[in-house]
């Protein structure tokens, strides 16, 4: 089992990884963590039905474990003392930036493959007034038929301590994964 899904961000990384698993006929299992609808989105992205998928995680400022360009943006907002954007755009990139926080988005990413890391939206929001609170927000968004689109979004309020990375649902959806790992022979699996 695969503990932290944004290490796949790395191309080189997930093919490895999925040729392995192929090669010898064994499950990589990857924990989905806060991500609802998970299995929804797989068979959406599995049916060529899926357009869209963004997920916006919402946490205080001293949740966040940002590292480069991103550690500046994060001091700035913690300086002002407001709710700040602090990204938003594909999600491969921001995955070697804050490694140990969006996972969840990570497990997005595999669970639509066809958007995979780079069609994946993701929206990184540092709020202070949600000093115990971590919010995931997912938004999805099928292929347009007859000039409207089935969307839908929900929204994950996990509680956390202040400074915390994860939310304190998180050990509990964690082993809710490895509990699930048997049987899947020679593939990438979210759990």
């Amino acid at each position: 089992q695969l503990g932290s899904p944004s290490a796949l961000a790395d191309a080189v990384t997930e093919r490895r990884l999925r040729e392995a698993a192929a090669r010898g006929g064994h499950t990589l299992y990857v924990p989905r963590g806060a991500l609802w609808g998970c299995e929804d989105i797989a068979r959406m992205d599995s049916a060529g039905t899926l357009q869209a998928l963004k997920v916006t995680m919402t946490k205080a400022p001293g949740s966040f474990r940002a590292q480069g360009w991103l550690q500046e943006r994060l001091l700035a907002a913690v300086a002002g003392g407001r709710r700040t954007l602090l990204y938003e755009g594909p999600l491969r990139p921001l995955c070697p930036l804050v490694p140990n926080n969006v996972n969840t988005m990570a497990a997005a990413a595999l669970a639509a493959p066809r958007l995979g890391f780079d069609g994946v939206t993701a929206r990184l929001v540092a709020d202070p007034s949600l000093p115990d609170w971590h919010i995931v927000d997912v938004e999805v968004t099928a292929v347009a038929e007859g000039g409207r689109a089935l969307t839908v979004t929900s929204s994950r309020r996990n509680p956390a301590g202040p400074g915390d990375v994860t939310g304190s649902a998180t050990r509990h959806s964690f082993w809710s994964s490895v509990q699930a790992c048997t049987g899947h022979g020679g593939c990438v699996k979210l759990c």
